[in-house]
């Protein structure tokens, strides 16, 4: 039987298991009488225990265009100094939320734009809910992307029709059972992905000690394409773009919404900080150890030309398919393309979910309860799951740079969203400080982005600045800043009797 027809049959019943589960989990809550209720949908009761909730989060940033294709070209494109670019700066967000979570814990809320509008009204929920949807739109769509053009070879069929399959597969069981379907089948992808990541770097180290030695091995690798400094420099990535990095990740990734919702949804503080501590030990492995060895087994195998990448390799892209093609026996390559099946699931799940959870419980429902009969209202947190789906589906098909939308998205988390919950801690704030500041960074970064890549922006920065093509997020942290500040020293208006 031809490989690429047991890869359809590995496929195919992956996305019948985790169907399911979905129906299962639909069972379960009709069977206590809560089939209808939007609380148990997005949170699963606020019962996890410190494991399921740790495996959750490992799955959905052990993902196909975070950790398969993102992390791995960084490996290819700067050598060992990509640590600073992804690996790190996450490893710091882990340490961020085991120090955070009894603060988080005690705010009794639990989405981001709920804290926030518990403090500061329903408008600052409202409007903190649009962003956080635009940028889990953007992973999502990421994701469906890199999945499809990452499996569709190897099953020889289109990128397109992947994406079609993966997204319905998605919205079915998310919109069966909801944030208790995605976390459980999170648990399952785990698994396979951690293989997924083990295999492969396995079967990169096999085919290099094959030709060479291990001291050799470093000895002669080849310069990486997008720096000039040997591959096993700390800083070859540059002090410029590893500052901009930080700026632009760290303090999102510190409010990234689906960390946040896991350590909410945990039964206990104890269970909470646990499930940190285990992702944060899985993405040490899985996020940081297996990307590099995959990495910089690439660039000894297939060493760049200069600055130009072999073609095959679709500017390192395309790493994780390759090497399968190259050097996985047929029958382990079916696993592997339930690997990369469940991989790109988890990390859609997840953020299909914040996704739709900013729009329908944030957005919408706050407005809707008093306005439609509970009975419709209650439905629609499954409406919305795969309208969100759906909608990232449809992104993903024009979807061109990860490099570009992962900085642009994670930098709409730092600009807009961090100042708003770093409010939440600051005494006398005023609620259109926070209004101010939500519109101005969104605005502002949206803007600015523009401005950097289509527009004249560069040419008004510094050389440093301009050289990394992040400046925009710099700028647009900085009219968040501004708006936030000068807002509190106008008057308040009062109304005119």
């Amino acid at each position: 039987m031809p490989v690429h027809v047991l890869n359809w049959i590995g496929f195919s019943l992956y996305a019948v298991v985790v169907v399911v589960v979905g129906i299962r989990s639909l069972r379960r809550a009709a069977a206590t009488g809560k089939k209808d209720s939007s609380q148990e949908f997005w949170t699963a009761g606020q019962r996890l225990s410190g494991w399921a909730s740790g495996l959750s989060i490992s799955a959905s940033m052990m993902s196909i265009s975070w950790s398969c294709v993102y992390g791995v070209q960084l490996f290819y494109w700067y050598g060992l100094g990509a640590l600073w670019l992804l690996a790190i700066p996450w490893l710091l967000a882990m340490l961020g939320f085991f120090l955070l979570a009894p603060r988080l814990r005690r705010l009794q809320a639990f989405s981001q734009p709920e804290m926030v509008g518990r403090r500061f009204g329903v408008r600052s929920r409202q409007l903190l809910a649009l962003p956080l949807a635009f940028v889990y739109l953007i992973w999502c769509g990421a994701e469906i992307h890199a999945a499809a053009h990452l499996t569709a070879p190897l099953l020889q069929t289109s990128p397109q029709l992947m994406m079609f399959l993966i997204a319905l597969v998605v919205a079915t069981y998310s919109a069966l059972g909801g944030f208790e379907a995605d976390v459980i089948t999170d648990q399952i992808q785990f698994a396979l992905v951690a293989f997924f990541i083990a295999m492969i770097a396995a079967l990169g180290a096999r085919a290099v000690l094959q030709q060479s030695s291990l001291p050799a091995f470093l000895a002669s690798l080849a310069t990486p394409p997008k720096t000039s400094a040997p591959a096993v420099s700390l800083w070859s990535a540059g002090p410029a773009l590893i500052l901009m990095t930080f700026i632009a990740y760290l303090p999102g990734w510190l409010v990234t919404t689906d960390v946040w919702i896991r350590l909410q949804a945990a039964r206990s503080l104890a269970e909470s900080r646990r499930g940190v501590a285990i992702a944060a030990l899985n993405s040490f492995i899985f996020v940081t150890l297996g990307p590099l060895l995959i990495g910089l087994t690439a660039l000894y195998l297939y060493p760049p030309h200069g600055s130009v990448i072999p073609a095959r390799l679709a500017e390192g892209a395309a790493i994780f398919a390759v090497m399968m093609q190259d050097f996985a026996p047929p029958v382990l390559s079916v696993v592997l393309v339930v690997g990369l099946a469940a991989a790109a699931m988890s990390t859609i799940d997840t953020t299909g979910n914040v996704m739709a959870l900013s729009l329908s419980y944030d957005m919408l429902e706050p407005a809707l309860q008093s306005r439609w009969p509970p009975a419709l209202w209650q439905r629609l947190p499954r409406y919305i799951s795969v309208v969100a789906i759906a909608a990232a589906f449809v992104y993903a098909l024009f979807i061109e740079s990860l490099w570009d939308i992962f900085y642009l998205s994670s930098g709409v988390l730092t600009t807009t969203i961090f100042l708003p919950m770093a409010a939440l801690f600051l005494p006398n704030t005023k609620p259109r400080q926070v209004h101010a500041a939500i519109i101005a960074g969104f605005a502002g970064t949206l803007l600015f982005y523009f401005l950097e890549t289509r527009g004249p922006l560069r040419q008004f920065e510094p050389g440093w600045l301009a050289q990394t093509e992040l400046g925009y997020i710099l700028w647009g942290l900085l009219a968040a800043l501004l708006a936030f500040g000068v807002v509190r020293l106008l008057p308040q208006r009062t109304p005119s009797r």
